[in-house]
C-alpha cells in the first residue's frame, strides 16, 4: 500500500485512528515522479506538501549571484514543501524538482486544511512534526553562516550521510553553500 509509510510514520508521533487513516488515504495522492521532473516552479505558490516513500527530492533556489542553493533534500520518510508558500497560499522563491526517481505522496493546501481540522490528534502530530524540521532549518542555518568548512563537512557526514553517497559533487556543494570547486578541493575531510 502506497500510505503505509506515511501512517507508519504518524504512528511514531501519536496512534492513527482508522477514520484518521482513511482520510490519510484519502487527501494524500499517491504519484511516480522522474529525476529532474519539476514539481513546483519557482514564483508560482507551493500549494502541495510532499511525503517521500522512495526516491530523492530536493528544494533549491537561484541567488541574485545566479549561484544555485540547495535549501533542503528530502528522502524516503521525509517531507518537503515551502512552508511559507504553503502555509500563506503565497509566492514560492524555490523551485522543488526530483533528483532521483520518486514514489510519492503529496496533499494539497485545501484538502491538507481539511485533514489537520477533522482531527484534534493529526493536528498534534502535525505541530510535532514541524518543531523538528524548524529545528533541523536552525541548525541548517547556523551551520551555513557560523561554521567554518570543516564543521561544514562533519554536519553533512554526520547529519545527511545517506547524502553523500547519492548525491554529485555539484549538488553537495550547493548543499554546504559553497563552489564545487571548493567542495572538491576538501572532500577528503569527509572522510577523516
Amino acid at each position: 500500500m502506497s500510505h503505509e509509510k506515511l501512517i507508519n510514520l504518524l504512528n511514531q508521533y501519536g496512534t492513527i485512528s482508522e477514520i484518521e487513516k482513511l482520510n490519510i488515504e484519502k487527501y494524500f495522492i499517491s504519484a511516480k515522479i522522474k529525476k529532474k521532473q519539476v514539481l513546483i516552479e519557482k514564483y508560482l505558490p507551493c500549494n502541495k506538501l510532499f511525503f517521500i516513500n522512495n526516491g530523492l527530492l530536493r528544494a533549491y533556489y537561484i541567488n541574485d549571484k545566479g549561484k544555485e542553493i540547495t535549501r533542503m533534500f528530502a528522502w524516503e520518510g521525509r517531507f518537503l514543501t515551502n512552508i511559507s508558500s504553503f502555509k500563506m497560499h503565497s509566492e514560492n522563491s524555490e523551485t522543488i524538482e526530483c533528483i532521483k526517481n520518486a514514489d510519492i505522496l503529496y496533499i494539497n493546501r485545501n484538502d491538507f486544511e481539511v485533514l489537520i481540522k477533522s482531527s484534534h490528534n493529526i493536528k498534534n502530530i502535525y505541530t510535532n512534526i514541524l518543531e523538528e524540521y524548524t529545528a533541523l532549518h536552525i541548525k541548517r542555518f547556523e551551520v551555513l553562516n557560523t561554521f567554518n568548512l570543516e564543521k561544514k563537512l562533519l554536519h553533512l557526514k554526520n547529519d545527511f550521510p545517506n547524502l553523500t553517497n547519492e548525491l554529485n559533487d555539484n549538488l553537495l556543494a550547493s548543499f554546504l553553500g559553497i563552489s564545487r570547486i571548493h567542495f572538491v578541493n576538501n572532500k577528503h575531510l569527509l572522510y577523516k
